[in-house]
């Protein structure tokens, strides 16, 4: 039977707080209490870090601690009554009985007012959706064992499967009102809403224990914004969740989906994430604009002499051309606009994407789907039987995708892709960790390029001034160029920055540097000679944006150094 919800976490990551030896509160409580000696109190947090199991367990079965200590000092820290073992198992439950068999949770009737007994009263993500689905309830503490013994003894006279199916249905309509409700709707609108309007390129929502954080991606840099109260939360999460058509009863796992919708006058789309933390959920929104242009070369704001001889090597008939940086830094829409370079009508260009972002005439797409076996390597075998004469591969994450990638670069094809490096000449460090002889790398190799995103000072509000000596030093800057700092305004929201602009470096691949590859291909030699045939590092490129008064010798050195 499929279980509807979890605990928050797998077993190993519960109760991280009864686990750590100086701060977890059922720690503390048992310090206070003076049940157990402190030497007895650290042997057996040692030991539930190594097995995975939960400090209060552990003391249990060890002997070191009775039921009957443990829910006393349970009931002291949480301020939950210990169920006296009185009543019967409620009739209809008001979960499905996988939910309470996996959750530990035992539902009493009979009473004045009904119970719900669990076992686990540090877990903050199931204490929270009970009081949002059963604020009715009444919470009580009992020992774990005890509670499965009498679930498991009442259920076995039910119907099963066709009843825990009602009971499932029941649960996720209860869960779906929630996240229907117009409050919830407007908020997650609202949230969505201001996050197009900021320009920004990712939103985070992160439970701690007490509140939500609310976080919004700007040019780079995420910035606070009030959130929802720690009460609304699942909901909110439920209706994100809904949208991206997920499993909004899956807490356990991680799970990724996508939204399309259309706010602030533009079409969207929104690829979603979560992930389960101690806490709940955490969800991570990346906003894309639809309707965004593929800008050509020249309109991306990189320094001229890097266009030149990027474009020189997008007029190869085949090689290898990769584009290095982190996450977010603008590799894509650089490899989009060189594609846009050469598409010529007389070109067959297929590109292999997870996932497809903008849609551009004149290219042949497809995205992986990794659940049906469509990987890029798996792709990338089948359009080279199609006749390409360019190949895009969104990214080069593995050693069998690295290798196709290089020999379809020495069968007669222009291979674009993109790797996960610091530098440019960390690629080829990187290529021949992952397996590639280094004969390969040379012969195949044409080009690789770095860039990083920096943010753009305020053109309203900034502020002249002179370099550090020490710095304008270090990096061949005169002491007396007049340079720009930060301020801000209105125009810029106090920030002193509006907008982003590239920084880059760009390796064309040499004779020399062919054979410094065979040689000695590590990673100071390959800059060193580099350097020789005229290399420029981005944060040499970033200075000269420094003296253009583009953006600061701070901003630089942050995304550069």
């Amino acid at each position: 039977m499929k279980r509807l919800f979890s605990k928050g976490a797998p077993p190993s990551e519960l109760s991280t707080s009864e686990r750590a030896p100086s701060g977890g509160r059922l720690f503390q409580a048992l310090q206070a209490s003076g049940l157990i000696s402190s030497d007895l109190l650290v042997q057996a947090t040692t030991l539930a870090a190594r097995t995975g199991g939960a400090l209060g367990q552990t003391l249990v079965d060890m002997g070191a601690l009775s039921d009957e200590h443990l829910f006393s000092v349970y009931s002291t820290m949480t301020g939950l009554a210990v169920w006296d073992g009185k009543g019967q198992v409620l009739e209809p439950p008001p979960f499905a009985p996988e939910f309470l068999l996996f959750n530990r949770l035992l539902p009493i009737g009979g009473r004045e007012k009904p119970i719900l007994v669990l076992s686990d009263p540090e877990d903050d993500g199931l204490l929270l959706m009970l009081r949002q689905l059963a604020p009715d309830y009444e919470l009580m503490l009992y020992p774990e064992a005890e509670i499965v013994f009498r679930l498991e003894n009442h259920f076995q006279m039910g119907d099963g499967e066709e009843e825990s199916k009602t009971y499932a249905s029941t649960d996720i309509e209860h869960l779906k009102d929630l996240a229907l409700e117009a409050p919830i709707i407007r908020q997650v609108n609202d949230l969505i809403g201001a996050g197009v309007k900021m320009g920004a390129s990712d939103i985070h929502l992160e439970p701690s224990r007490t509140r939500v954080d609310l976080r919004y991606r700007v040019d780079g840099v995420l910035h606070n914004r009030p959130a929802p109260t720690i009460e609304e939360y699942p909901a909110v999460v439920s209706r994100i969740k809904i949208l991206a058509q997920v499993d909004i009863a899956e807490r356990r796992l991680p799970q990724d989906g996508r939204i399309k919708l259309r706010t602030s006058g533009k079409d969207v789309d929104i690829r979603v994430s979560t992930i389960p933390t101690q806490f709940g959920e955490d969800v991570a929104l990346r906003l894309l604009d639809q309707k965004k242009q593929v800008l050509d070369l020249d309109q991306l704001g990189m320094d001229q002499d890097f266009i030149s001889g990027f474009r020189n090597c997008l007029r190869h008939s085949h090689g290898l051309i990769l584009v290095t940086g982190p996450t977010g830094s603008g590799k894509s829409t650089c490899l989009y606009s060189g594609l846009k370079d050469i598409i010529n009508g007389t070109t067959k260009i297929i590109t292999v994407e997870d996932p497809v972002e903008y849609e551009i005439p004149g290219l042949t797409q497809i995205q992986v789907n990794a659940e049906i076996g469509m990987t890029f390597a798996g792709a990338l075998r089948s359009i080279l039987r199609h006749d390409p004469d360019v190949v895009f591969i969104g990214e080069i994450r593995d050693q069998e995708t690295a290798d196709i990638a290089v020999q379809s670069a020495l069968t007669g094809h222009l291979v674009l892709s993109t790797i996960h490096t610091n530098s440019a000449v960390g690629a080829i460090s990187r290529l021949l960790n992952m397996g590639i002889p280094d004969y390969m790398i040379s012969s195949s190799l044409l080009a690789v390029t770095g860039q990083r995103l920096l943010r753009r000072l305020c053109p309203h509000c900034r502020r002249p001034t002179t370099m550090d000596p020490s710095l304008a030093d270090r990096y061949g800057v005169p002491r007396d160029a007049v340079i720009h700092e930060a301020v801000g305004c209105p125009e810029c929201g106090e920030i002193g920055y509006r907008g982003r602009l590239p920084i880059t470096e760009l390796l064309v691949v040499t004779p020399e540097l062919r054979h410094a590859i065979l040689t000695n291909p590590t990673a100071d030699s390959l800059q060193s000679e580099a350097m020789k045939q005229g290399f420029q590092t981005m944060i040499a490129t970033g200075m000269k944006a420094v003296l253009a008064g583009h953006t600061t010798v701070e901003e630089v050195l942050r995304v550069a150094r």
